[in-house]
């Protein structure tokens, strides 16, 4: 056993008690109650001494003074009685004097008899009683006598009555009880230190624990240890220990809660950030408000077609995040009337078309609205687009429709009869029966690339070969356009694509070239088979596009002067086809032209190892 280290144990746990206010609580306050009753007990038991002495004393001095009395009714002399007698009681601190009725001592004395008024009533009434014993007090002094007096009755008759004077000093009256009062005083003090002692040992035993319990309970202690602690104090029979084992049991119910709350938080923190990771993964935007419009959930999709600043957040007011007059009627109107409402709108900074669905959420803690914004602007577009692509075709169809109409019913109204004018109807039905069949097969055509029908074989293709071979077929057109035809760059470029896809692409730019430019114009075909860029382009000096309408000249049936364009022959198709051949075949076209100076076409393909050398130009 380490003594010293059970010794350590010992002082820390009296410096802890020491320290406990409620050890000083309870034994400050047995030490000052039992220290008031023990004072009132010794001061009760020290009156009540003095009492019985100073009754002792007064019953002795009345026998003495009787005694003396007798002697002197004897007849012995009263120098002889009053000498023996003061032998007698000097060792008491008793003085007595045998004194007439003028108060003069009889028989001689060295001390005189007082004379205070105190001692001449204590003879008068000796005189008139027989005898007097009280407490008197001589002069200025506190000090307290006991002075007795007694009528000596004497046998022979004489003319003047005798008093026996004793006076008792105050001295004598407490010596007797001195020692009692010391020994008592002695006795209560160490009963009172005992005492406070066995109330520090009762007292720690009762603030042990409890410090304990208040070290140990608090949360930043382990659990095991707690546990152990209010094991070790509940094995206690008292109500400490039921108190102990009461605290394990909620201790064991709280650490049941805290668990199923923790399950709980962690199930609810996992489904909020599976709801706010779903939204904020949706293209459309949501914005939760309550009553008062305040911002309750925003998810990204909100801000971004919205354009809402990241300032802007949780607890912010609506219309501190959107500035749209009719946005907020709709959603003030949808909580007013407890009703879904809807609006379209066309936001003009954004440049997106809008549908805000705003429904109120009526019960719960969090009543308010949701806002949904969707982004249609797509599907506008797309409607547009279906409807200009249904008009264009509509007007395709009806030009050479007509046409072909008029001169069926010019023939068979009676222009068969005429070689001449039959011949030329049936040229102009013929013409416009191609132009219909063109128009058909590209519409077919760009059905096929975009639905993705059409199959693509990809081989080794020798584009100049391709490009030389359109250019000699253009020839003709050309040239009744006035038009020169070039083809530059690289001789020799061979890509890895399809033949008829190339080829269709070529055709078409070469074509839509030769119709917008003038006379003496120049169409060209450069060919780059850069390694790592090889790119075609179709140069024109032509009319020009607008810049304005150079995102929309790929739209199907799209003509930037249409009037004209009818005139030149097109259908509209040719740009749209080339663009989905260009995705389908894996290249990028891009546009760039100068009205009245012409426009560049330029295809540019993956690298597939093209081949370049030099080989003389055509033109």
């Amino acid at each position: 056993m380490d003594l010293r280290s059970d010794t350590g144990v010992g002082i820390r746990c009296w410096v802890n008690w020491i320290r406990s206010r409620l050890f000083w609580k309870i034994t400050g306050l047995y030490a000052l109650l039992s220290a008031i009753a023990l004072t009132g007990l010794i001061l009760a038991l020290a009156g009540q001494m003095e009492n019985q002495s100073v009754a002792q004393q007064q019953a002795s001095l009345q026998q003495t003074l009787d005694r003396m009395a007798e002697e002197l009714a004897s007849g012995r002399s009263p120098d002889d009685v009053v000498a023996t007698w003061k032998l007698r009681l000097a060792a008491s601190g008793t003085q007595v004097w045998l004194l007439n009725e003028t108060l003069e001592s009889v028989v001689f004395t060295d001390e005189p008899p007082p004379g205070e008024i105190t001692i001449q009533s204590v003879v008068r009434q000796a005189l008139r009683t027989g005898q007097s014993i009280r407490r008197i007090k001589l002069g200025d002094g506190d000090e307290e006598f006991l002075a007795g007096g007694r009528k000596v009755v004497s046998r022979e008759p004489t003319t003047s009555q005798q008093i026996l004077l004793a006076l008792v000093t105050p001295d004598s009256v407490t010596k007797d009880i001195a020692p009692v009062r010391s020994a008592a005083m002695r006795s209560s003090i160490f009963t009172w230190l005992i005492g406070i002692l066995c109330m520090a040992f009762v007292t720690a035993g009762i603030v042990g624990p409890l410090q304990s319990m208040s070290v140990n309970l608090h949360q930043s202690i382990d659990r095991s240890q707690r546990e152990d602690m209010l094991l070790t104090i509940s094995d206690r029979h008292d109500e400490l220990g039921q108190v102990a084992n009461s605290l394990h049991e909620l201790e064991e119910e709280r650490q049941d809660q805290i668990s199923r709350l923790q399950n709980t938080e962690r199930m609810a923190r996992s489904s909020a950030e599976l709801l706010t990771t779903v939204l904020d993964s949706m293209i459309e935007g949501v914005i939760a408000i309550d009553m008062e419009q305040r911002i309750v959930f925003m998810n990204s999709g909100a801000r971004n077609l919205l354009s809402i600043s990241n300032a802007i957040g949780i607890g912010h007011r609506l219309y501190e995040a959107i500035r749209v007059p009719s946005f907020l009627e709709v959603v003030t109107e949808s909580l007013s009337s407890r009703q879904m409402q809807t609006l379209e709108y066309r936001a003009a900074r954004e440049q997106l078309d809008l549908v805000l669905v705003a429904i109120p959420i009526l019960k719960g803690p969090h009543a308010g609205a949701v806002a949904v914004i969707r982004d249609v602007s797509e599907m506008r577009r797309l409607e547009a687009m279906r409807r200009d692509f249904v008009s264009g075709v509509s007007h395709e169809l009806k030009t050479p429709l007509t046409v072909i109409q008029a001169c069926t019913d010019t023939l068979l109204g009676g222009a068969m009869s005429d070689p001449v004018a039959a011949d030329r109807f049936l040229k102009q039905i013929e013409e416009q029966s191609e132009r219909l069949l063109q128009l058909i097969l590209g519409m077919l055509q760009l059905a096929r690339v975009e639905s993705g029908q059409q199959i693509f074989q990809h081989e080794p293709v020798d584009v100049y070969a391709i490009a030389e071979d359109l250019l000699r077929g253009f020839r003709t057109v050309a040239d009744s356009k006035s038009v020169k035809l070039a083809l530059t760059g690289d001789t020799e470029m061979t890509l890895i694509t399809d033949f008829q896809g190339l080829q269709t692409i070529l055709s078409n730019l070469i074509d839509n070239a030769i119709k917008h430019t003038h006379a003496n114009g120049t169409v060209v075909v450069e060919l780059l088979a850069d390694r790592s860029d090889p790119v075609i382009i179709v140069r024109d000096t032509g009319t020009g596009i607008p810049e304005e309408l150079l995102g929309r000249i790929f739209e199907r049936f799209y003509r930037v002067e249409r009037d004209r364009s009818r005139e030149r022959g097109g259908s509209g198709l040719g740009l749209a086809i080339v663009k989905h051949l260009c995705q389908s075949l894996g290249a990028t076209i891009s546009v760039k032209s100068e009205l009245g100076r012409g426009s560049e076409f330029r295809v540019q393909f993956r690298p597939e190892e093209p081949v370049a050398s030099s080989r003389p130009s055509y033109s």
